[in-house]
């Protein structure tokens, strides 16, 4: 995951057990396709259905099929949950079937009734959905109170119907005590159909007001002299109370439900894309995204200490430039040099703007982020998955760290290990040549005159061959220890035809002895490739092709199309090699285990270098069996197309 992806619009869409739900899942899914967005399927309920096989079960699976993440929230009041889920997780569009009315008297409407109503700011498409779940009673609510038309409206017109039925009950003679009980059950249903406890107390204060007006003698006064209904009274209040608080514990649970269930996913999530990200920039994107998402407030970064001008800002509505006050500076270096959280609502830097933060394990500080607090505290729960997302980031900032370490002490481990094998080969390989080199030019200049012209000849023609493969081999030396210090080559647009020319003049004198033979493309091929370079490859492959083969072998060089690419192999029917020796051969210094056939000495550097060249190419080369014997070593080069038009 991209770390922009935390900006895109998340598609939501609810589960049911319902047959009709799948149609509901394959809309959101087409729509989250269509955006490229988020995609996630909620179902609120009983999560012990799931995994029975049923409706449910093909129903989150078919949502998992469409690429959706799917979480399951235990909750009996389901348009509260989804709604705080909704609003959680910062999604655009919300998916849901149209619920039948559950058919329950004062049922306010609904399932999708009431989330329309919890979430007017929402884009909420609902879909028929006949077998949808049953929707719940209960509205949302806190622990603050929450002063609405609606529930005041409700509160009147219970009272009202309560107060209406109790002149029918007076009218016809019945006891005060079924009136009683008619106002006991509006109090009651009150508690139950608004949002605050406050509602239901005061539904009780008009039912002692109402009954002790209207039907206690004596009538339209306020006294009350039977001492009786003052314990109704204060029965009354106490069921009210306790019915109020009943309800807004259930929804505190429901409501923490729902954050514990949200920070799970934004901690699943988080730690999924930091494990995606490429770099310690890439992640720190990442994770203060994240935050400015989830906390919906301005962030800064500083990467370290000494450079407080190198912060990077993430903002809520883009990433434009932000000054830092002086104040703010000294509180950001405050916590680089204690490790701990200084600014707004902290007793360090109080009067800061910002609240400031350390990106840490215990060995390392990674960086301080600043986090505009718009004069309001973090709650206990943004508090907890704010540390929990700086501790995961941090952790992943070691891992990448400690990779990134290891890495480089296995490329040090390699260039030392480089280094001592072509010291040793050169001590001992290049000594041969050079003292038989030697020997030949003392026996020369001792004994010219008493050799014959033939036997003069012959120690020529091995002096010329040695000198030959030293020159060869110090070539592959200079070239593999340029490349070991720098892959840079220079590229240019070359004819692949011209290169092989050129290689075949400067192969091993030897190769006269073989049947040296090229096939080329019909088509006129011209690759990007380091000329020199490239040359050099053909060379090694054409010279280790006669090393390795008796006299009159055939070797063949071909040159062909394929897609983009222009493939280059060096092909003989020699008697080939092992297995395990087409494992290593391009590995420094691996000569294989076959005797050469002229008994040669080699260090084992050729095709090693030929890897590296076409690597540094960004091509490929590779080994294999030739038909029906011998061996076949090809590479690629990237295609170019000439335009004669502007020649």
């Amino acid at each position: 995951m991209n770390s922009s992806d935390f900006k895109k619009p998340g598609i939501l869409v609810c589960l049911s057990a319902s047959p009709s739900s799948r149609h509901v899942i394959k809309a959101a899914a087409k729509m989250a396709e269509a955006m490229h967005a988020p995609f996630t399927a909620l179902y609120v309920g009983d999560p012990s259905l799931a995994g029975q096989g049923g409706t449910l079960d093909e129903n989150i699976r078919l949502a998992k099929e469409l690429h959706a993440s799917v979480h399951l929230i235990s909750s009996n009041d389901i348009a509260l949950s989804i709604a705080e889920y909704t609003r959680r997780s910062g999604v655009s569009d919300l998916f849901i079937g149209n619920s039948a009315p559950s058919g329950l008297l004062f049922s306010r409407g609904t399932l999708t009734s009431h989330i329309v109503r919890y979430l007017p700011d929402i884009d909420i498409h609902i879909i028929p959905d006949a077998l949808a779940t049953r929707p719940t009673n209960a509205p949302s609510g806190s622990r603050s109170i929450r002063w609405n038309m609606k529930d005041v409206l409700i509160l009147i017109a219970v009272m009202t119907l309560a107060t209406l039925l109790s002149f029918w009950f007076d009218q016809s003679r019945f006891s005060n005590a079924n009136i009683i009980t008619i106002y006991i059950l509006a109090v009651l249903l009150t508690s139950i159909l608004t949002s605050d406890r406050i509602y239901g107390l005061i539904a009780s204060i008009l039912y002692i007001l109402l009954f002790n007006f209207l039907f206690i003698e004596p009538r339209f006064t306020l006294f009350v002299y039977d001492s009786e209904y003052l314990m109704t009274y204060f029965v009354t209040v106490v069921a009210a109370l306790m019915t109020g608080s009943l309800a807004a514990r259930m929804k505190n649970i429901v409501h923490q439900s729902v954050e514990n269930a949200y920070q799970a996913k934004v901690l699943l999530d988080t730690s999924t894309s930091l494990q995606k990200a490429a770099d310690e920039t890439d992640i720190i994107d990442i994770t203060c995204r994240q935050l400015v998402n989830l906390l919906n407030k301005d962030i800064l970064f500083f990467p370290s200490r000494d450079r407080l001008s190198a912060m990077r800002p993430f903002g809520r509505n883009g990433d434009g430039d932000v000054s830092l006050p002086e104040k703010e500076a000294e509180a950001a270096v405050w916590v680089f040099d204690n490790d701990r959280r200084a600014g707004a609502f902290t007793e360090i830097f109080p009067d800061c703007f910002r609240q400031y933060l350390s990106i840490h394990t215990s060995k390392q500080i990674y960086g301080v982020i600043g986090i505009d607090m718009d004069h309001k505290p973090f709650n206990e729960y943004e508090n907890t998955i704010l540390l929990s997302i700086l501790s995961e980031c941090a952790l992943t900032l070691e891992n990448m760290k400690t990779v990134k370490e290891r890495k480089e002490a296995e490329v040090l481990m390699q260039n030392e290990r480089f280094r001592s094998g072509l010291l040793r080969s050169i001590s001992h390989d290049l000594r041969t040549p050079l003292t038989s080199i030697s020997g030949y030019a003392a026996t020369l200049m001792e004994n010219a005159e008493a050799l014959s012209r033939e036997e003069r000849m012959n120690i020529y023609s091995d002096i010329e061959e040695d000198a030959s493969w030293l020159r060869m081999e110090m070539e592959n030396i200079l070239a593999v220890t340029k490349l070991e210090n720098s892959r840079y080559i220079h590229l240019s647009i070359e004819s692949v035809e011209d290169v092989i020319a050129e290689s075949l003049k400067h192969i091993d004198r030897r190769a006269s002895g073989h049947h040296i033979e090229t096939v080329l493309s019909d088509d006129y091929l011209m690759a990007e490739m380091d000329s020199g370079l490239i040359t050099l490859v053909i060379i090694n492959l054409v010279n280790n092709a006669v090393k390795y083969t008796p006299e009159g072998s055939h070797i063949i060089i071909r040159s062909w199309r394929e897609d983009d690419h222009v493939l280059i192999s060096v092909s003989d029917d020699g008697p080939g090699m092992a297995e395990e020796d087409r494992k290593h051969i391009f590995e420094p210094f691996y000569t294989g285990r076959k005797q050469i056939t002229d008994s040669r000495r080699s260090l084992g550097l050729g095709l090693s270098l030929c890897a590296m060249i076409i690597e540094a190419h960004g091509q490929s080369i590779t080994a294999q069996d030739n038909t029906p014997h011998g061996t076949v070593i090809r590479f690629t080069l990237k295609l170019k197309e000439v335009n004669y038009e502007s020649v």
